[in-house]
């Protein structure tokens, strides 16, 4: 038969002269994540044509999400990100765009040989992104203020109170992370600092928080309490508040999309749910994708996460979080050592279970309390299989 014509070369144009490499204004910042964005896509879509498309795609996703973007502050007189009128349309259209990058940044690195090292630059990329999507969220449009910008920033009419939040596992299991770069331990620092003042706790303070996904699947007290007073605004159905498993149920369902009353009107809160749970799931979770496919080359719409809810187990009928990316490979994050421990019958099979964690990635969690950690990098005689630790 007639050979098959040559594939056609699409340019990728990842410098621009025209665009400052920091971004000055809502403008600049919005053009540059759309310009990258759409050249990462396309280094992804010709990997058979242009080689280490993945790790340039990477490369670029970190570039845009940890220099592009000016880190924010706590001080809204002095956040590039709150000083100045921001329009509605804007906001949106920014939180789409850090969405869209998180996924292309998580499609890219999981196509790259998986290290430990790998894991710092992710949660620490994924961790900036966080807080500029939630400095983004805070800012009160000019024009059509969202709801959701004025509960969560707590300047809607009413006792109510700003949310936040949490560094979570990036605070706790992050502080072993093998950061080798100057510029990354300062962003690390900048981070949490940030996400300590919006939460409440660097000073003491104990501010509801949203999205705590690495600490449990199910909707926290705070995504409640959140909920229950949009829903008031926006004149959605509110369950029983004296009926908490009737609560827990509607928060998943509102949160996950499965009643779209919410997200159909606000769809800034699904943006932002997504970045939370990816800068969440970067440092605590399980696999993102199945170990068999390991060499697959994804996408970057193979790294959408696809949000459902399901019932708790047989004897809770409340629903929790369902999600799934890759292939409909289930999210799941790593149990907490506290619950591993009272699951197990002694302490002695928990210290044995350490060695015997079901997949690599597990293994790979940086958490000082794991011997692991140590006995993985340093020696190869607990490995199963024949392949060196990463």
């Amino acid at each position: 038969g007639e050979a098959l014509p040559d594939p056609i070369l699409i340019p990728v144009v990842l410098t621009d002269d025209t665009l400052p490499p920091v971004a000055t204004d809502y403008q600049t910042a919005s053009s540059s994540l759309l310009r990258i964005c759409n050249a990462c896509s396309l280094l992804l879509q010709q990997r058979n044509q242009i080689k280490n498309s993945a790790a340039l795609a990477a490369s670029a996703a970190q570039f845009a999400l940890t220099v592009l973007l000016p880190m924010p502050n706590a001080d809204k007189l002095r956040c590039f990100w709150r000083k100045s009128p921001m329009r509605r349309e804007t906001q949106v259209y920014l939180l789409f765009l850090i969405r869209r990058m998180c996924s292309i940044y998580n499609a890219s690195t999981a196509c790259v040989q998986q290290s430990r090292g790998l894991i710092a630059m992710r949660s620490t990329t994924f961790a900036c992104a966080a807080c500029v999507a939630d400095a983004i969220a805070r800012a009160v449009a000019t024009d059509d203020p969202s709801p959701f910008s004025l509960h969560y920033s707590g300047d809607c009419e009413g006792p109510t109170l700003p949310f936040g939040i949490e560094a979570g596992s990036y605070d706790s299991l992050g502080s072993n992370l093998p950061i080798y770069e100057a510029s990354f331990c300062a962003l690390r620092s900048i981070c949490l600092d940030y996400l300590r003042e919006v939460s409440g706790h660097l000073h003491g303070g104990n501010r509801p928080t949203l999205f705590n996904f690495d600490q449990s699947m199910v909707p926290g007290m705070g995504d409640i309490v959140f909920l229950d007073q949009i829903s008031i605004q926006l004149a959605i159905p509110r369950p029983d508040p004296n009926n908490r498993q009737e609560r827990i149920t509607n928060a998943a369902a509102l949160i996950s999309g499965r009643n779209g009353s919410l997200l159909e009107v606000l769809p800034e809160i699904g943006y932002f749910r997504d970045i939370v749970f990816y800068f969440k799931h970067a440092v605590s979770g399980k696999a993102s994708f199945d170990p068999k496919h390991t060499n697959a080359k994804w996408m970057p719409s193979h790294a959408t996460l696809h949000w459902s809810t399901a019932p708790i187990s047989t004897e809770n009928v409340s629903h929790k979080y369902v999600v799934s990316a890759f292939l409909g490979y289930k999210q799941e994050f790593v149990e907490i050592a506290t619950e591993v421990e009272e699951k197990k019958k002694s302490k002695f099979q928990y210290f044995l279970s350490l060695f015997n964690a079901k997949t690599q990635i597990e293994r790979q969690r940086l958490s000082s309390a794991d011997p692991t950690t140590v006995v993985n990098s340093l020696s190869q005689k607990l490995s199963k299989s024949n392949k060196p630790p990463v």
